[in-house]
C-alpha cells in the first residue's frame, strides 16, 4: 500500500481541501471502484498512484482523482515548494507551455501585474523550476520530468441514475484532466449517453457487479493546465510532510 496514496480529507500542512463525502448508494459505488483501482494498481511494479476523493478545484469537486506517476530515486525535492501558491503553478505552466517567456508577454497573457510575476517567478527560481535570466526580464522552462514525474490524471465523476449531470461535470473536469470518465451504477450503456459523452470527449465505466469500461475517455497530453500541476504539488508535499501531519 505504499505505493498507494489515499486524500480522502483536507490537509492543512498541504494546501489540499477536499469536500466531506456524503454516505449513500453514490458513496458506495464509488468505494468499490476505488477498491478495483487499489486491487489493479497494487500488482503493478513501477507505477504509483495518488487517489483523491472530492478534492475542491476551481470548477467544483470531482469525485474521485487518479493520478498516476513513476516512481524515482532521484530527490529532487526543494522544501521552498510549500509555499507556491496558485498564481505561482499559473506562471509556472504557462512558462512550461511557452518554453521561454519575458515578463512582458506573462503580463499580457496572465494579466498579473508585473511585480507580481516577478515575485513569483522569483519564488520558482528558489524553487529550481525555471530558469531566470540575468537581466531578470526573461525567464525559461526546464525539463518537466525534472520536476514532474506525473503520466495521467483521470477523473471520475458518479452518479446512480443523473446521467445527464454527471457529463456535465466530467465535461467540466477535461480542463485539469487527461482522461474523464462518468462511473454509472448499470449494466449496459445506451446510445444517447455514449454519443453525448464521444461529443465531449469522454468516457463511461460501468459498475454493477463487475467493472466494465463501456467507452474509452480522449487522452489529452499532461500538463492540461495549471491544475494538473497542483495533483503533482500535492503529492510532493505530502512525500515531504511528517506522517503525524496527514
Amino acid at each position: 500500500m505504499n505505493k498507494i496514496k489515499i486524500f480522502s480529507h483536507s490537509i492543512q500542512e498541504i494546501g489540499y481541501v477536499a469536500r466531506t463525502n456524503t454516505k449513500g448508494n453514490e458513496f458506495d459505488m464509488v468505494n468499490r471502484y476505488i477498491e478495483h483501482i487499489i486491487k489493479k494498481y497494487s500488482k503493478l511494479k513501477r507505477k504509483q498512484i495518488a487517489i483523491f476523493i472530492e478534492p475542491q478545484i476551481d470548477t467544483g469537486y470531482p469525485d474521485i482523482v487518479i493520478v498516476e506517476y513513476n516512481t524515482s530515486s532521484e530527490n529532487f525535492w526543494n522544501e521552498n515548494r510549500k509555499h507556491l501558491t496558485t498564481n505561482d503553478l499559473k506562471i509556472l505552466y504557462q512558462i512550461q507551455r511557452q518554453k521561454n517567456a519575458s515578463l512582458k508577454s506573462l503580463n499580457e497573457m496572465l494579466g498579473f501585474s508585473i511585480i507580481d510575476i516577478k515575485k513569483s517567478i522569483t519564488r520558482l527560481a528558489s524553487c529550481n523550476l525555471v530558469h531566470l535570466s540575468k537581466t531578470q526580464n526573461h525567464v525559461r522552462n526546464i525539463q518537466l520530468n525534472a520536476y514532474c514525474r506525473i503520466n495521467k490524471i483521470i477523473s471520475i465523476e458518479a452518479k446512480i441514475d443523473k446521467w445527464s449531470e454527471a457529463i456535465q461535470q466530467a465535461s467540466k473536469n477535461v480542463w485539469f484532466s487527461t482522461e474523464s470518465y462518468i462511473l454509472m451504477n448499470k449494466d449496459s450503456c445506451n446510445n444517447l449517453i455514449i454519443d453525448k459523452c464521444k461529443q465531449h470527449g469522454i468516457g463511461v465505466i460501468l459498475v454493477n457487479g463487475r467493472i466494465q469500461y463501456e467507452l474509452e475517455s480522449e487522452h489529452r497530453v499532461f500538463p492540461v493546465s495549471y491544475a494538473s500541476l497542483q495533483f503533482n504539488e500535492w503529492i510532493q508535499r505530502a512525500s515531504h510532510c511528517k506522517e503525524d501531519n496527514l
